[in-house]
């Protein structure tokens, strides 16, 4: 079998290479050449192979924020910290979680066996900055020297050399599919390419030995040295007698030739590279795999500084779920794990099938809420911790996301518009038994009118069997909803109030009676008290402190 197909696939069932081949086989020669591009490199890893999946980025990555929580929360823990391999790869594999359950479940066997094991996780945080200073090696550039350019291309050789000899012995121990790493690097290690490559840096680090005789004075400063013995590395294959050497130039010279040692070295260790590249190659697609891993140990590792727990979650398949849906101990949003202060977590539970209304007062956790149940999902679903304490899922095949955005100055509609379109979205680009999660639905327009687009809007995607979570600041419909049960599943949570009507940034269930909008305008400044002191403060400073008259309005219509 080849290295090739012995690649250590860590996130799929089946191993073997997800890489375009070809292309890498391009880059990595021309790279260990003269230096690569990483952009060249991130191309090919941002296009490898991915698991089946239902999801489209296009429905939910943007209002997750998905590309900003990979960069600000994936993070690799390591005390030296090494960059990451190739971010945008990361990216993709989290917005395109598996269909397949079977799949999510190896990821979550490699995970559990390295969240309990220190010594496998070391191994891997090794490993993953070995492949990494190997790359960072392929895409620098040679100095314009000869000699320069033959130790870079010798230095690559010893990155390699190294890379594979600590990935042998750093997951020895594995049970789970990690084990794979450990046979990919057995294998290769035992391949005749790497014997070759093995006696060629043997042959450059070790051309011969010196015996020596040093003299030092009493003050302990060198007087003198002398070589006693000279021994030259004779047992290298590479190794040519002086003699040999001789006659090989004088021929060369003879024939016309003209060519140096370090060019024949250099030849040498193109030959042996290309023998090595299919190792190569299954070493890059390890790196970007033991940072997905360790990037998830990453962000539990910094929840469980702020006191908060993370768990592999349980998932169950639509048809497995019955009337049982979501059920999550402890959820907290983990874009909030880089403020200042650990985020409130709160437990909820939530039909398989049906919606669940969410009111309360602004800034009472509701969008915060939802964006944590998002990011929940497809955390589990990738294979990856969720931030819950104890979580269990039904498998979606799908994630719509959608969160009140700010207005721009080139939105085609104005506020109501955008509406309709978001929802007319929704309807494109749902698909049956997926997750759906909408903020402040039918904000733009007035009551009577959004409340009659809400109740449409529900009618019509209960068909689809969604599990959907709706937050809204109609509390009089989401009242009459919660007493006239038009449809099966409806759940509904309010923000949690304490004894002095503050959030807790907990959730109860029930809808909220109020939105207690004097008391967020009290909290701002926004009284009528606060209003009329800053008009006197501008009236004083104008220098006129006479109040202003009162126009009439003019109530006349011309005929």
């Amino acid at each position: 079998m080849t290295l090739a197909a012995l690649a250590p696939n860590l996130l799929q069932p089946e191993p073997g290479l997800g890489l375009d081949a070809k292309a890498l086989s391009q880059a990595l020669t021309f790279a260990f050449a003269t230096g690569g591009s990483g952009e060249a490199f991130t191309r090919i890893l941002c296009q490898g192979k991915l698991a089946p999946s239902r999801f489209h980025p296009e429905a939910f990555a943007k209002d997750l924020f998905v590309a900003d929580f990979v960069a600000r929360c994936l993070v690799v823990k390591s005390d030296e910290r090494p960059p990451s391999l190739h971010r945008l790869a990361l990216v993709r594999e989290l917005s395109h979680p598996p269909s397949d359950l079977e799949v999510t479940r190896l990821r979550q066997r490699v995970l559990a066996e390295l969240a309990a094991s220190a010594e496998l996780e070391t191994g891997a945080i090794r490993v993953f900055s070995k492949i990494r200073e190997l790359s960072l090696l392929l895409e620098a550039a040679d100095r314009g020297k000869r000699y320069d350019a033959i130790g870079r291309r010798l230095e690559i050789l010893r990155a390699v050399k190294d890379a594979l000899e600590l990935t042998g012995t750093a997951f020895v121990s594995a049970k789970s599919e990690l084990s794979r790493a450990h046979e990919f690097a057995r294998a290769a290690l035992s391949n005749p390419a790497f014997a070759e490559l093995t006696d060629l840096l043997e042959y450059e680090g070790k051309l011969a030995t010196l015996d020596l005789r040093v003299e030092v004075s009493y003050d302990g400063q060198l007087r003198s040295f002398a070589i006693v013995r000279t021994e030259e590395n004779r047992s290298n294959p590479f190794y040519v007698s002086p003699l040999r050497r001789f006659w090989s130039r004088l021929q060369m010279f003879f024939r016309g030739y003209r060519f140096r040692e370090a060019e024949l070295l250099g030849q040498l260790a193109n030959r042996v590279f290309d023998g090595i590249q299919d190792a190569v190659m299954g070493l890059f697609q390890l790196g970007l795999h033991l940072e997905f891993y360790l990037a998830g140990l990453g962000l539990r590792a910094r929840a469980a500084e702020l006191g908060l727990s993370m768990c592999l979650p349980e998932l169950v398949s639509e048809d497995a779920a019955g009337d049982t849906g979501s059920e999550l101990s402890e959820l907290f949003n983990p874009l909030l794990l880089l403020e200042n202060r650990a985020p409130r977590p709160a437990s909820l539970s939530a039909p398989a099938r049906g919606f669940t209304i969410i009111t309360g007062p602004n800034s009472g956790g509701k969008t915060r809420l939802i964006q944590a149940l998002g990011l929940t999902q497809l955390l589990a679903q990738a294979g990856l911790f969720v931030p819950a304490a104890k979580a269990r899922l039904v498998a979606r095949d799908g994630l719509f996301v959608s969160l009140i955005q700010e207005t721009t100055a080139d939105q085609p509609e104005g506020h109501l518009g955008m509406e309709l379109l978001r929802i007319r979205r929704l309807f494109e680009e749902l698909e049956p038994n997926s997750l759906v999660i909408l903020d402040e639905l039918c904000s733009g327009t007035n009551p009577s009118e959004g409340e009659e687009i809400f109740r449409l809007v529900v009618d019509l995607l209960s068909e689809l069997a969604p599990q959907a979570f709706i937050t809204t600041h109609f509390l009089k419909f989401a009242g009459e909803l919660e007493r006239e049960r038009p449809l099966p599943g409806l759940a509904f949570l309010e923000v949690e109030l304490d004894a002095q009507n503050e959030p807790t940034y907990g959730f109860v269930r029930g809808v909220a009676k109020t939105s207690l909008a004097g008391k967020t305008a009290e909290r701002l400044g926004v009284t009528r008290e606060a209003l009329e002191a800053l008009v006197r403060e501008k009236r004083r400073d104008s220098g006129s402190d006479a109040p202003a008259p009162v126009a009439e309005p003019n109530l006349r219509t011309s005929r």
